[in-house]
């Protein structure tokens, strides 16, 4: 009896120290999370001076050498040659009633340059009143020969000291000329073409 009354307050003890243990287990323990520690930046170091003079000195400069003749990178070719173009040009359009007055051709009178002396030489009438007053000169004239060789629109481009006379016998001349050799383009047809002449009067 006295051995259980010994160990009653043992086995009392054991009790409230294993119920204190499961009391723990149950309860939920708060983990605070650890503090994250961060290291102090260094303090940037004072430049160096020169004691004596009292002068900072400039750190190093890394110095970047440049390759004094690079090779250039070959550019497109849209950048360095343009793409030629090639322009379109409407087909030229002749017109039934141009006149030219530089052809490929030109008109000829029939027989050629000496013929045309020889037909003003002797047609031609010298005015009276030309005579009188020993006009010379010459007069131009301008007439465009048709396709068939015709003579039309004949005027006077410039007279002699405005004697009117010597120019009407100039416009009867033209008038009535010969059908002349017309004139062609470069592709050889047969077309319009004016031609400027001069009228020789001189008193043999």
């Amino acid at each position: 009896m006295s051995v259980l009354k010994g160990l009653l307050p043992v086995f009392i003890l054991f009790l409230f120290i294993s119920c204190e243990h499961e009391e723990k287990k149950s309860s939920p323990m708060k983990i605070h999370p650890k503090a994250l520690i961060k290291s102090t930046p260094k303090a940037p170091k004072p430049p160096k001076t020169n004691k004596k003079r009292r002068q900072i000195i400039p750190p190093e400069i890394p110095v970047v050498r440049i390759d004094p003749d690079p090779i250039p990178e070959p550019y497109p070719y849209y950048l360095v040659e343009p793409p030629v173009v090639c322009p379109t040009a409407d087909p030229v359009v002749i017109k039934a009633d141009t006149i030219y007055d530089f052809p490929t051709i030109l008109p000829e009178f029939p027989g050629g340059q000496q013929s045309l002396i020889n037909y003003l030489q002797s047609n031609m009438v010298y005015p009276e009143d030309a005579k009188e007053l020993g006009i010379e000169g010459k007069v131009y004239v301008s007439f465009v020969v048709f396709e068939d060789g015709s003579i039309q629109q004949v005027s006077i481009l410039r007279g002699i000291n405005g004697n009117i006379s010597c120019e009407k016998e100039v416009m009867r001349l033209i008038k009535r000329m010969p059908k002349w050799i017309p004139g062609k383009n470069e592709l050889g047809r047969t077309i319009k073409a004016r031609v400027k002449m001069p009228v020789v009067f001189r008193l043999d």
